[in-house]
């Protein structure tokens, strides 16, 4: 893309609204990933980051639709005794009222009653990555499709979870009966 010259007015009109756009898509990325690890699920904070129809996918389990997103959200966090998510600056394709979005996450959960800092904690991690669209509503821009999916995990997986959803794996570089023998594994490796 070439830069609009000074000389045009609405050529460099065009590109401030677009780069508005890129910085608040950018601070809606961060935002969700913060308000996972401040853990508030509350209707403010569902209406403040998804549209009506949220399409969630994630390894654990989906929902459709605002009301419940918080319920939804809560069951997940509350595996943990606390998190720390971060991510990657988003990438992001604008087409107008919508657009694309993708990041990488590192996520840390540590397990309840683990020992707080300086101790060692005893933790679950993943690598991943975010995708998502968005669309611009009256009062700013909100996610109406979010889907994790996880490239790599270490520590213990929390008790209860036995299974995840294979379509949220990146299988990449496995074979399909490296892909299941993982699957299986992780549906084993309970703490």
């Amino acid at each position: 893309m070439t830069r609009p010259q000074a000389a045009d007015p609405a050529a460099l009109a065009t590109e401030v609204a677009r780069l508005a756009d890129l910085a608040e898509l950018q601070k809606l990325a961060g935002r969700y990933l913060a308000s996972l690890d401040e853990g508030d699920f509350d209707e403010a904070w569902a209406k403040s980051l998804f549209t009506e129809d949220i399409e969630m996918t994630f390894p654990v389990g989906s929902h459709h639709g605002i009301s419940g997103v918080g319920d939804f959200t809560t069951v997940i966090m509350a595996r943990w005794g606390r998190t720390h998510h971060h991510g990657s600056d988003s990438s992001v394709d604008l087409d107008g009222d919508r657009a694309e979005l993708s990041w990488s996450l590192i996520a840390s959960h540590v397990h309840h009653g683990s020992p707080l800092p300086p101790d060692p904690s005893e933790y679950f991690q993943l690598g991943g990555r975010f995708t998502g669209t968005a669309r611009r509503l009256s009062d700013g821009w909100r996610f109406d499709r979010l889907r994790l999916r996880i490239s790599w995990t270490t520590g213990a997986v929390p008790r209860g979870v036995t299974q995840v959803d294979v379509k949220t794996l990146d299988t990449r570089g496995n074979t399909t009966a490296a892909a299941s023998a993982a699957s299986a594994t992780a549906a084993t490796k309970e703490n």
